[in-house]
């Protein structure tokens, strides 16, 4: 099926057009893989079937490989290749299921991979990539792998009479994953008159991941960290109810003022207001009475509550986790929300901004689950998060005759998730 640019008009054509090519390359590489198979590029004098397609398809060296790489992988196993030509599981699922396997883990698979496939078919690709990370642990487990090598870690620094520092490290391969994607999640472009060039970005982005874990880490000092703003409101009286003013315009009404200040709109100083640090200032004209003890708005217990239940932002789509998010008041708190497990809900900066700059409407059910609505009437509904996601793979699939002495899988352990 070819779709033109017109006829992809809407989020649910566009879709559409990707399912499409993920079936399509998945159908392309499993025909790849077996004309490779058959040796139908000697015909044309190429060195290999990488080369033909590099020369006939003018395909990257790069690119040849990927594709016949999957479709080895398709050919190798039907009910995954029945799954990714038929769109029953996405492309990136299809990928964390290879990525999953290994040389020696090969026969495990092949008796356990429509059990996995089952699995996946009602998953998104966040609980897809953790079952199939699972799955290829256990595995390893009781596979007969051979003895990794991992090379030394060095990190040497020294600091220069300007107070700079300079040094040299060597990581393995996984704290060098690690790495990279701490740089891609923390490096930030701020459009065309970002001009810093590639090493500069990351150097920036590694100040700002040193600087968020001192703010995050679980040692003495900094076990919740609430952002570094200091805001100040005037209310009616001293038991803290806000003045009328601030239930008008919130895009347009100033209620807060910060240190130097600057006003803040209504809707920026709720998003504050969900999870902060509370003083209660009397003041008689200039001078203050009394600076009375602080009080989170959420208390550490009950923000520990919410993480054990939603585990990271809630929006639909949005993987952020605890660290980087606040708990919302879904009934304000300026409308006197109460502070209860049951009115709170984790939400990213980005997210918690959102729904009180464009005020989205959120919906709490008993299951946990989670309804958005947006201004215009549209809704999303976030689904609870699984907490534990057991691989299927306990023992072999009882349709296949079971080899003798077939080896024992045991589940993973259940983790709760707790928030330092």
């Amino acid at each position: 099926m070819e779709l033109t640019i017109a006829e992809i008009d809407s989020l649910e054509t566009l879709i559409e057009a990707i399912g499409a090519c993920e079936r399509a390359y998945a159908t392309t590489a499993l025909a790849a893989a077996r004309l490779a198979a058959a040796g139908a590029w000697q015909a044309d004098g190429a060195t290999s079937m990488t080369a033909w397609l590099a020369h006939h398809a003018r395909m990257s060296h790069l690119d040849a490989t990927r594709l016949l790489r999957d479709g080895k992988f398709l050919n190798n196993f039907d009910a995954v290749a029945d799954s990714a030509t038929t769109g029953r599981l996405s492309a990136a699922q299809i990928n964390a299921l290879r990525n999953a396997v290994t040389k020696p883990t090969t026969e495990l698979f092949a008796d356990h991979h429509h059990h996995l496939i089952e699995s996946l078919t009602t998953m998104n690709i966040t609980d897809s990539e953790t079952l199939c990370k699972q799955w290829r642990q256990q595995a390893e487990a009781v596979a007969d792998m051979p003895e990794p090598k991992i090379p030394d870690q060095t990190w040497t620094t020294s600091r220069m009479q300007d107070g700079t520092i300079i040094g040299r490290f060597v990581l393995d391969p996984e704290a060098a994953a690690q790495l990279e994607q701490a740089l891609g999640t923390a490096t930030h472009f701020d459009g065309a008159d970002d001009t810093r060039p590639t090493n500069v970005r990351n150097a920036d982005a590694a100040t700002d991941i040193f600087a968020f874990f001192n703010a995050n880490h679980n040692h003495p000092g900094t076990p919740r960290h609430r952002p570094h703003v200091e805001l100040h409101i005037h209310t009616t009286n001293p038991t803290g109810s806000l003045s009328p003013e601030l239930t008008t315009n919130p895009l347009t009404t100033n209620c807060a003022t910060t240190t130097d200040g600057q006003l803040l709109p209504t809707w920026a100083t709720d998003a504050f207001l969900c999870d902060c640090i509370i003083h209660r200032v009397l003041r008689a004209g200039a001078t203050i009475l009394d600076y009375g003890r602080s009080t989170r708005s959420v208390p550490t217990n009950l923000y520990r509550a919410v993480i054990a239940r939603d585990h990271g932002c809630r929006f639909t789509g949005c993987n952020r986790k605890p660290a980087w998010c606040d708990a919302h008041h879904i009934r304000w708190w300026r409308h006197h929300g109460e502070t209860k497990l049951d009115n709170l809900l984790l939400l990213c900066h980005y997210h918690h901004r959102l729904i009180h700059r464009d005020r989205w409407h959120i919906t709490l059910h008993p299951d946990n689950s989670t309804t958005f609505t947006a201004p215009d009437g549209r809704t999303h509904t976030s689904q609870p998060p699984t907490h534990t996601l057991d691989p299927p793979i306990l023992s072999p699939p009882t349709t296949q005759p079971s080899p003798p002495n077939p080896p024992l899988i045991n589940p993973l352990p259940h983790h709760t998730r707790t928030a330092a």
